[in-house]
């Protein structure tokens, strides 16, 4: 193979690579009437081919194998993913498959040119459209019910259709995505390049600003087995809003606006009214070093917030103001251990509805501030080889309020114990373990333990085992265990059954 020839291949494959252009060539050994001068120059101007010291390029020696994969994997850190066609992904696929051994001896890691590659072949033509299914088959033996439920049912149907449109070096991003079971889109926002080179999101989408500090968020069990919902505390929420982010250097600034209808209130039966205030967001993400980062941000949710309430006997509340301000720090020992913890002060200001034989009255809830806080260590299997590990201990403090969408069997926070405002102090821990044996098999187990300052403490315990048929289809055989230590009835099993597929 010539290096000339090869220039030329790697020219007509890349074209979509950049605008058509007549491009000024560095190399003085190319003449400038020659049909492939332009070609190359667009080459060189991206980077791809460097030529030699002496300002030379030398076409008619031959080249080497490792000179055509060093072109290569510099080419695809520029190829233009908005205008590739399906002939150019599958000879790129061809090129990876091709030159492996020469890129690994280069140190270019190859999985992450097939991930390019993928990502590459999901947006041919800037569209994308993509599916998930979960279908479980369970065995609940519900705390309340008389007797066990056993049924197979869709658990979770979701559809998303993706477009990059617009301008070809900064080009827009729009979701859409709709869920089984939902008369609305669940998710319909663009992603918008914006003035001083921030980013712009518009219509209904959801931030998880937290996923750094819980288990399923940064780190998380197999997709299969997840069951309990450790969730962000402030944020992962749906939301009708408006974003901002801007990234520079080793920091990112993100805020959002919203006037959210959320339903955070369990009131000892009564199905929660939804309730609404001017949402404020800012949060600051620095990461001084590869080892260190620290985050910092505000939640403010501004209004008066009355519910509705329909009878004389009601009760209710009614939230002025709710302030929230939070700072998280993480350290990385190495690449695979890391310590991290993260404090939340919130500030509340709220009435409390009185029923009463002339209609009720409004009071103060004369609610104190709260406080709550986590340590965490996330260590992944490479450390120690068998399994990974995350311990999580925390403390939060009564009347300390999670405005977050907290669901699932077994959470915490949607038993008819407790209500998303905190009603005593409560300690926990929580421990889990995560092995993945080959590329097929994993397993997982978690113990965790809530305290309470009462006499009501509980325990939660489960483990699992995910079979990965294919990319696409993954199994999960998961059992959870709640139980408390004071009545006997509030206690839950859950064996289930999940089918997982992506298309």
């Amino acid at each position: 193979m010539k290096k000339f020839a090869a220039a030329i291949a790697v020219a007509v494959l890349f074209a979509f690579a950049a605008p058509v252009f007549a491009a000024t060539n560095p190399f003085m050994d190319v003449p400038m009437n020659h049909w492939a001068y332009d070609a190359i120059g667009q080459l060189a101007a991206h980077g791809i081919l460097s030529g030699y010291p002496d300002g030379t390029y030398k076409g008619k020696q031959p080249t080497t194998r490792y000179e055509m994969a060093s072109a290569l994997a510099r080419a695809l850190a520029v190829v233009d993913m908005t205008k590739a066609s399906k002939q150019d992904v599958e000879m790129l696929k061809k090129l990876v498959v091709e030159f492996k051994d020469e890129l690994e001896a280069l140190g270019v890691k190859v999985e992450n040119l097939d991930e390019r590659v993928s990502l590459l072949e999901e947006r041919l033509g800037g569209w994308h459209i993509h599916a998930r299914l979960r279908l479980d088959i369970e065995n609940y033996e519900d705390r309340d019910a008389p007797e066990s439920e056993n049924k197979v049912y869709l658990k979770q149907g979701r559809l998303w259709i993706e477009r990059w449109f617009g301008d070809e070096e900064n080009p827009m991003h729009a979701v859409i995505r709709l869920d089984e079971g939902t008369k609305n889109w669940s998710r319909f926002y663009a992603e918008i390049p914006f003035f001083f080179e921030t980013t712009l999101t518009a219509g209904r989408f959801v931030w998880d600003l937290e996923d750094e500090y819980y288990l399923g968020g940064a780190t998380s069990l197999p997709e299969t087995g997840s069951f309990a919902a450790y969730d962000s505390i402030l944020t992962d929420r749906t939301m009708d809003a408006l974003g901002l982010e801007k990234q520079w250097g080793m920091g990112k600034f993100i805020a959002y606006v919203a006037h959210p209808s959320n339903e955070y209130y369990d009131r000892g039966g009564k199905a929660p009214k939804t309730l609404g205030a001017w949402e404020l967001f800012a949060m600051g993400k620095l990461q001084f070093t590869e080892r260190f980062g620290f985050d910092l941000g505000l939640q403010a949710f501004l209004g008066d917030n009355a519910e509705y309430i329909d009878t004389a006997s009601s009760s209710g509340w009614s939230f002025d103001n709710l302030w929230t301000i939070f700072a998280g720090l993480r350290f990385n020992f190495n690449d695979d251990i890391a310590l991290k913890g993260i404090f939340y002060h919130q500030q509340l200001n709220g009435d409390v509805w009185v029923p009463g034989a002339a209609g009720g009255v409004w009071k103060d809830a004369d609610l104190d501030s709260a406080n709550h806080w986590k340590l965490i260590v996330d260590v992944n299997q490479e450390a120690l080889k068998f399994t990974s590990l995350w311990l999580e201990y925390g403390q939060m403090d009564k009347n300390f309020i999670v405005p977050a969408e907290l669901g699932g069997n077994g959470a915490l926070f949607t038993t008819d114990a407790f209500s998303y405002v905190l009603p005593d102090d409560l300690k926990y821990w929580r421990v889990a373990l995560g092995q993945e044996w080959n590329d097929k098999w994993a397993t997982h187990l978690f113990y965790n333990g809530y305290n309470f300052d009462t006499d009501v403490d509980l325990t939660e315990w489960g483990l699992g085992v995910q079979y990965t048929y294919n990319p696409s289809v993954k199994f999960g055989l998961n059992y959870v265990k709640i139980d408390w230590d004071d009545d006997k009835k509030n206690d839950d099993h859950v064996l289930r059954f999940r089918t997982q597929v992506v298309f």
